[in-house]
C-alpha cells in the first residue's frame, strides 16, 4: 500500500499547489496586487506544506522510498507469511493433539470393555471345563455360575455405558450398534453349555471381537497421530495385545485346573501364547524407555512379585499336566487376574497418561513457542533490510558454493555406494535406501559353498604377515574374478575361508546348483595353477564343500551390517568342506540329487565316497565331484592325493624341510587330467 500511497500524496500536491495558485490570483485582483507577486507566495508556501525544496527533489525522494519499498516489502511480506503459516500449523497441531486425547478417551473405554470381555471368556471355559469334571461339586460348580453372571452383568453394564459407539459402526456386522453387539453377546451365552461345549470355541467367539476392538484402537491411534508418539503408541499396542493373551492364558489355565488335565493341543497352544505374551512385553519395553522401567518397577513391587510367584508356582502344575480340582482353577483365575491387575493394566495406563501427559505438553509448547517466534520475528522485521541486502551481494558466491558442495557431495556418495554394494547384495541395499529395514527372508532351496585352505595356519606360521596379506589378496582376486561369471554372493571371508551362496539373496529357480558345482569346478582350475609367491615350489592345497537346502538370511548388525545366512543347510555346508580332501570338491546327496533331478542334461561327473560319519549330522552319504560335459578339465583324485602328500607347507614347523626336488618328482602329476 506505500507504493499507491505515495501517488495520491503526489497528485494531492499538486492538486494544493494548484488550488493555492487559484487563491492568489483572486486575492491578487481583490487587493489590487500583481498576479506574479501571489503566485510566488502560494508557491512557497506549498513547498513550504511538501518540506522540499523543488520539483526535482520531489522526485528524487520519491524514487528513493519506492527503492526502499522495494527492497524492506519482500521481507515483510515474508515475516507475514511465515506468522500465517505458523498460526495454521500451529491449528493443526492444536487440532491432532485434541483429536488424539478424543481419541485416547474413546481408547480407555473400549479397552475396559475388551477387560470385561476377556474376564467373561477366562470364567465361562473354566465353566465349560468343570461341567466336564467328575470331580466338581455341585456347590462349585454353583459357585461358578454365580461368578459369570456376576462377570456377564458388568460386561453388559459397561457395554451400554459407552457414550458414543463412534466409528465403532463402521465396522458393520454384529458391531453395527451397541445393541447388535449385546445381541451378539447374548446369542453366544445362551449357547454355552448347550451347542458350545468347547473352551476353544469359546475363545474363539471372545477372542474375534477382542481383536476387532484391539484394531480399532490401533487404527484411531495410527490416524490421528503424524508419527510423534509412535514409539509410545506401539508400546500401548504392544501391552493391549499382551493383556488379551494373559486374558487367554488365564482362560487355558482355568479350564486346564477345571478339567485336571490339558490335552496336547491345548498345551501346545498354551505353550504359545505364553511366549508370545513374553515377546509383546520385550516389544513394549523396547518400544519406549519410560514403558520399560515403570513395567519393570511394577513387576518388582512387593504386590507384583506376589501374583508372579503365585502365578509361577501354578504353571508348574501346569507343565507337569497334573492338578488338585477345580478349586484350584478358581485359584488360577484370581491369581492371573491379580497379576493383570498389578502389572499389566497399570502399565497400560501408564502408557496411556504418558501419551496424554505429552500431548498437552506438546500443546503448551507449542503455544510458548508461537509467542516467542513472533517476538523474534519482530525482531527480524527490523533487521530484514539489513538482510536483505547483504543476501542480494552474498546469494551468487553461496550458490557458487553450494553448486560445488552438491558436486563434491555426489561424488561422495558414488563412493559411498559402491562401498555399500561391496559389502552387501545390490537388492539388499536398493531395500536399505528405500525402507530403511531389510526384513529376513527364508529360502526354500539355496546351494551353500564353502572353501579354506589346507594347512593355512601351518603356512601362516612360516611366513610374514605381508606375505600372508599378499597371498590373500592373489587368492581372493582370482577367486572373485571366477565368481563374477556366475549368477552367485559372495557371504563371507574370513582368513583363508570362503562362503559363497547362489539363490539367495536374488532366487534364481533351480540353476543354484548348477552355478555353485560349476564355479568350484572353475575356482578348483584357478587355484590349481595358482603358486604361493614366495613359496613358487609349493601349491596351494584347498578345500570345496558343497550343499543344498533351505536357509535363513537378513542383514545382521548395526555398526557394520553383514548380510548373514542362518539353519542347517550352512552348517551342513561347512561340513562338507571341513570332511573333504585337499583339491577336491565334496558333495552332499541333497546336491547331487538337485544335480540329478533338474541337470542331468549337463552331465556332471559324480563319484560316490560313501557314508560318512559328520560330526553333528550323523551317517551321511556324501560325493565327489569330479567334472561336467564340455568342461576344460576333470578332477583326477589320486593326482591330488598324491600331490598334496608332496606338498610341505601344511606340515608342522619341526616336520617342514623344504626341498625342490619334490616339486620335480614325476609322480607329482597335475591335479587335473
Amino acid at each position: 500500500m506505500a507504493g499507491p500511497l505515495s501517488e495520491t500524496q503526489s497528485v494531492h500536491s499538486q492538486t494544493i499547489m494548484v488550488t493555492n495558485n487559484r487563491v492568489g490570483s483572486a486575492t491578487s485582483r481583490q487587493s489590487g496586487r500583481s498576479g506574479r507577486s501571489n503566485r510566488s507566495r502560494a508557491s512557497s508556501l506549498a513547498k513550504s506544506l511538501l518540506g522540499m525544496a523543488s520539483d526535482d527533489q520531489l522526485h528524487a525522494r520519491l524514487v528513493a522510498g519506492l527503492k526502499l519499498l522495494g527492497i524492506t516489502i519482500p521481507p515483510v511480506a515474508a515475516v507475514v507469511f511465515l506468522s500465517v503459516l505458523m498460526v495454521v500449523q500451529l491449528q493443526k497441531d492444536l487440532s491432532e493433539t485434541s483429536s488424539l486425547q478424543a481419541f485416547l478417551s474413546e481408547s480407555q473405554r473400549i479397552q475396559e470393555l475388551v477387560g470385561a470381555l476377556q474376564r467373561e471368556r477366562g470364567m465361562t471355559c473354566v465353566l465349560l471345563e468343570s461341567s466336564r469334571a467328575t470331580s466338581a461339586t455341585s456347590v462349585e460348580r454353583s459357585e461358578l455360575t454365580g461368578n459369570l453372571s456376576r462377570l456377564r452383568g458388568e460386561t453388559t453394564e459397561i457395554l451400554f455405558s459407552i457414550p458414543d459407539w463412534g466409528q465403532i459402526s463402521s465396522i458393520g456386522g454384529a458391531f453395527e450398534s451397541q445393541r447388535t453387539f449385546f445381541q451378539s453377546l447374548a446369542e453366544h451365552r445362551a449357547k454355552v453349555g448347550v451347542s458350545v461345549n468347547d473352551c476353544f470355541e469359546n475363545i474363539k467367539y471372545y477372542s474375534s471381537s477382542i481383536d476387532t476392538f484391539i484394531k480399532y484402537s490401533e487404527q484411531m491411534f495410527y490416524g490421528s497421530s503424524s508419527g510423534k508418539y509412535w514409539g509410545k503408541l506401539e508400546a500401548l499396542r504392544m501391552m493391549i495385545h499382551a493383556n488379551d493373551l494373559v486374558g487367554i492364558k488365564r482362560a487355558l489355565g482355568g479350564s486346564f485346573f477345571a478339567a485336571t488335565f490339558f490335552t496336547p493341543e491345548m498345551n501346545q497352544h498354551y505353550t504359545e501364547v505364553s511366549g508370545a505374551v513374553i515377546r509383546l512385553l520385550d516389544l513394549a519395553s523396547s518400544s519406549d524407555a519410560d514403558v520399560a522401567q515403570y513395567l519393570l518397577s511394577v513387576a518388582q513391587s512387593p504386590e507384583g512379585q506376589m501374583a508372579i510367584s503365585s502365578m509361577e508356582a501354578m504353571e508348574i502344575e501346569i507343565r507337569n499336566n497334573r492338578t488338585t480340582g477345580l478349586n484350584s482353577s478358581l485359584n488360577w483365575f484370581n491369581n492371573v487376574t491379580v497379576y493383570m491387575n498389578t502389572v499389566i493394566q497399570p502399565t497400560t495406563r501408564f502408557t496411556d497418561g504418558k501419551i496424554s501427559e505429552e500431548t498437552k505438553s506438546k500443546r503448551d509448547s507449542k503455544i510458548q513457542t508461537f509467542i516467542i517466534t513472533i517476538a523474534i520475528m519482530s525482531v527480524v522485521l527490523v533487521l530484514s533490510v539489513t538482510v536483505t541486502i547483504w543476501f542480494g551481494v552474498d546469494s551468487h558466491r553461496l550458490n557458487n558454493k553450494i553448486k560445488e558442495k552438491a558436486s563434491e557431495l555426489a561424488v561422495e556418495k558414488s563412493k559411498t555406494d559402491q562401498l555399500l554394494n561391496q559389502v552387501l547384495p545390490r537388492s539388499i541395499v536398493r531395500e536399505l535406501k528405500v525402507k530403511g529395514v531389510v526384513a529376513p527372508q527364508t529360502f526354500s532351496a539355496v546351494t551353500v559353498f564353502f572353501s579354506d585352505i589346507k594347512g593355512f595356519t601351518q603356512l601362516s606360521a612360516k611366513s610374514s604377515p605381508m606375505q600372508i596379506i599378499n597371498l590373500l589378496n592373489e587368492l581372493y582376486s582370482a577367486m572373485d574374478t571366477t565368481l563374477d561369471r556366475y549368477s552367485c554372493y559372495k557371504v563371507e571371508t574370513i582368513g583363508d575361508a570362503y562362503m559363497v551362496v547362489s539363490g539367495a539373496p536374488k532366487p534364481n529357480g533351480t540353476v543354484h546348483s548348477t552355478e555353485i558345482c560349476t564355479m568350484a569346478l572353475d575356482v578348483l582350475q584357478e587355484i590349481g595353477n595358482l603358486k604361493i609367491p614366495h613359496m613358487p615350489e609349493e601349491r596351494l592345497m584347498m578345500r570345496i564343500g558343497i550343499h543344498t537346502g533351505p536357509v535363513a538370511a537378513g542383514v545382521v548388525g548395526l555398526k557394520m551390517p553383514r548380510y548373514c545366512l542362518f539353519g542347517d543347510t550352512v552348517n551342513t555346508a561347512s561340513r562338507m568342506e571341513s570332511t573333504g580332501e585337499p583339491m577336491c570338491i565334496h558333495l552332499s546327496d541333497s546336491t547331487k540329487h538337485h544335480l540329478e533331478v533338474h541337470h542331468s542334461h549337463e552331465n556332471y561327473t559324480v563319484e560316490p565316497r560313501g557314508e560318512r560319519l559328520i560330526k553333528g549330522k550323523g551317517v551321511m552319504m556324501t560325493h565327489w565331484l569330479l567334472g561336467k560335459d564340455n568342461f576344460p578339465f576333470y578332477i583326477n583324485l589320486e593326482a591330488s592325493r598324491l600331490i598334496y602328500e608332496q606338498t610341505h607347507y601344511w606340515r608342522d614347523l619341526n616336520d617342514y624341510t623344504f626341498s625342490s626336488a619334490n616339486s620335480n618328482n614325476p609322480d607329482a602329476t597335475d591335479f587335473f587330467t
